[in-house]
């Protein structure tokens, strides 16, 4: 029988031995069924691998891809390598309806439950109001349902709820805790100066609701002359509380201008000014903000996605350095609109790595087997027999981030082909259209 894919004379990048190897592989269906130096039996399909590297599929285990009716997201991951991802973060993560489970994906992608969705079921749609007993108990009920159709666990995003207390949160993680997979993802309640007070938060819930706590984009919230002691504070915690972080490689970041973390009084977090901020979507895109803009879009516009050039270069480095740093995008875009990250995070997180002394083992491992580990998916993140055959084949010289600020929908170069299940999705950088996956379970 003839093999599905067979990808000839490779140079296979080993994110847990930390070694590279010529090898073909061969596959069956989704899976990998051959790893070795022998040429196996006739393939439907050949890739030429020679001069190449092939790594496992990248593991984005932070994204926003919660609207039904686009597809924007995971296109974009899907050019720069990305297999598999966990979207639903920062709180928002959908409620698991028919339509959703159901709707052909182009990616492997799974959902966090959204503690500010659980909030809107139960009737609290105030970000500023805390939860009673009551709504706190409907909150419980919904998230064990949730959980048992697949859900990948909580998340959280008290920076955007800040009326949400401690134990309400903790209330909501103990039930993670009492299945397998207790996986709670937060971006914490404070950036800036009182990032570290996050922090501990989070490191308080993982210890005491014993559950594994990933704290998001933490280059995003620490970076502001506090990463170096963030990252001591979670190194300490390691012996009484699980707790893993991300990051992703730019000096800035975006969210909506109506959310509460651009309520009043947000300069004096950053110490920048309006002129710092740069509108990303609606027809005000490109523009910098101004005090006149920043009442009108809070008030007409609050979906308006503005980036916040605002973090400390260098200690994003520090973070992305970290040997526990998992590279994870925070993809979010709206009508297409958005920030580079979506089509260039992990080139240009493997670019930084590189010129910060890296070996392309220890870099390809932040996006495969360290994010596969973190997120229970023990099928991927490697290339073994057995294993899913996703799979990146790149040119180590030539690949590169294209997005821009200015023009953030450029998609990457230097990926020569993205095999998902065993077919090729994207080749040279034109995508295949496969919209055939559908949604990864818990």
């Amino acid at each position: 029988m003839k093999l599905d894919l067979l990808i000839l004379d490779g140079s296979v990048v080993d994110p847990e031995k930390l070694e590279i190897y010529k090898a073909n592989i061969g596959v069956e269906g989704d899976s990998i069924v051959y790893v070795g130096s022998d040429v196996p039996t006739d393939a439907k399909v050949t890739i030429d691998a020679k001069g190449l590297y092939v790594s496992p599929g990248f593991i984005d285990t932070h994204v926003h891809d919660e609207k039904l009716d686009e597809d924007d997201v995971e296109r974009a991951l899907l050019l720069q390598g990305v297999t598999t991802a966990v979207a639903g973060n920062c709180g928002l993560g959908p409620i698991l309806s028919d339509e959703l489970l159901s709707k052909p994906r182009y990616m492997r992608i799974g959902f966090f439950t959204g503690h500010q969705t659980l909030r809107q079921e139960v009737g609290l749609n105030d970000v500023y109001m805390p939860a009673d007993s009551k709504a706190i108990k409907e909150m419980v009920e919904i998230l064990k349902q949730e959980l048992s159709k697949g859900s990948f666990g909580l998340s959280l995003g008290l920076e955007y709820v800040p009326g949400a207390s401690y134990s309400e949160i903790s209330e909501l993680a103990k039930v993670v805790g009492q299945y397998d997979k207790k996986w709670v993802s937060i971006h914490i309640r404070y950036d800036g100066e009182r990032s570290l007070e996050g922090v501990k938060e989070a490191i308080s819930l993982a210890s005491e609701c014993d559950v594994r706590v990933q704290i998001s984009h933490l280059a995003s919230m620490a970076s502001f002359g506090c990463l170096e002691k963030a990252l001591e504070m979670i190194e300490e915690a390691k012996p009484h509380a699980d707790v893993t972080f991300d990051s992703y490689p730019y000096r800035a970041f975006c969210t909506r201008i109506g959310s509460a973390v651009f309520d009043p009084g947000f300069e004096k977090r950053w110490k920048k000014g309006f002129s710092s901020l740069q509108i990303a979507s609606g027809k005000n895109r490109g523009k910098r903000l101004t005090q006149e803009l920043y009442v009108k879009l809070r008030k007409e516009e609050p979906d308006t996605l503005i980036i916040a050039h605002v973090m400390n270069e260098e200690e994003v480095k520090v973070a992305l350095k970290h040997p526990d740093c998992m590279i994870a995008s925070d993809a979010l875009m709206e009508n297409g609109q958005g920030h580079p990250r979506a089509y260039g995070t992990f080139p240009k997180a493997f670019r930084i790595l590189l010129k910060e002394g890296l070996s392309w083992p220890e870099i390809v491992r932040k996006a495969t087997s360290l994010p596969a580990k973190a997120s229970w998916l023990e099928d991927r993140g490697v290339i073994k027999q057995g294993c899913k055959a996703d799979l990146v084949v790149f040119h180590p010289k030539k690949i590169v981030d294209c997005a821009t600020f200015k023009e953030p929908n450029l998609p990457p170069k230097g990926i020569e082909y993205v095999v998902l299940g065993g077919k090729i999705a994207v080749q040279k950088g034109v995508l295949f259209e496969p919209k055939g996956e559908v949604m990864l379970r818990r």
